[in-house]
């Protein structure tokens, strides 16, 4: 891979933080040049392409697969665990409205996914897109009475008096009997021939960050919603597993069920 400065689109969350540390940091020899956003926007960014190798919700993926690929290496995939649907009171309807942290998001199409084996396909739930790391604020304060929190949130919410409707991802996962499907890496069809090349310097930087966590967590926290050390390190191994160095050998059922959950 010759290129330098080549644009890689991530998240500022402790799983993204983590695993690609090493690279940011040039503890590893990197061509990348890290650009934070929040998934939401990352998702809208590759209806244009605007990066080379980017982090991408699956269905954002699925929705731009002409544009991109989707690498085997990187993936934030939870066993059992991933957004949740939580709320300040009452009980969910066919109808309610509900916010979510992006309408192209894993964590949107989860709770759709949810929501149609609970009501059928009468289901007219209206989903309103906000910033991730507004919702528990928004949810708590009254503005809205359902959220769907992703990120640490999953693991704090409680401390705002909010209440679990559904652990979508485990919802998902005793459904399926797979992992929950978060979020891939993608190189951009354009620069696929070094594909290879960025799944080899991501496992790379998995490997140095598993081998040097504790200098890690620092540099986790400074871009971390909750600082507290254990919301940071149930957040990283929650999704951060033996999935995020290779998941080749169960992707093709994961698009295929995410696919079902998308009609």
């Amino acid at each position: 891979m010759g290129e330098k400065n080549i644009k890689f689109g991530i998240t500022p969350c402790p799983n993204d933080t983590f695993s690609y540390r090493a690279l940011m940091e040039g503890l590893i020899d990197s061509p990348f040049d890290f650009c934070f956003e929040d998934i939401e926007t990352l998702n809208l960014c590759a209806d244009e392409g605007k990066f080379p190798v980017t982090k991408l919700s699956f269905p954002a993926y699925m929705k731009n697969a002409d544009k991109y690929r989707i690498l085997n290496a990187g993936a934030a995939l939870g066993l059992g665990t991933g957004p949740v649907l939580v709320k300040r009171g009452g009980e969910l309807k066919k109808d309610s409205s509900v916010i979510v942290p992006g309408l192209n998001t894993t964590a949107a199409l989860l709770l759709k996914f949810y929501a149609r084996k609970r009501f059928g396909d009468s289901v007219r739930l209206r989903l309103i897109p906000k910033y991730f790391r507004e919702i528990i604020g928004t949810v708590s304060s009254g503005e809205a009475e359902f959220g769907v929190l992703i990120h640490e949130g999953r693991f704090v919410f409680k401390d705002s008096s909010l209440a679990l409707e559904e652990d979508l991802g485990e919802f998902w996962t005793k459904e399926t009997k797979l992992p929950v499907p978060l979020g891939c890496i993608c190189v951009r069809r354009d620069f696929e021939k070094s594909a290879e090349k960025v799944e080899t310097l991501i496992r790379k930087s998995l490997d140095y960050a598993f081998l040097h966590e504790e200098e890690t967590y620092p540099f986790v926290a400074r871009y971390a919603q909750y600082l507290a050390p254990e919301v940071l390190k149930k957040h990283i191994y929650a999704f951060v597993n033996e999935y995020s160095r290779d998941m080749s050998g169960i992707s093709d059922s994961l698009i295929s069920n995410l696919k079902l959950g998308l009609k």
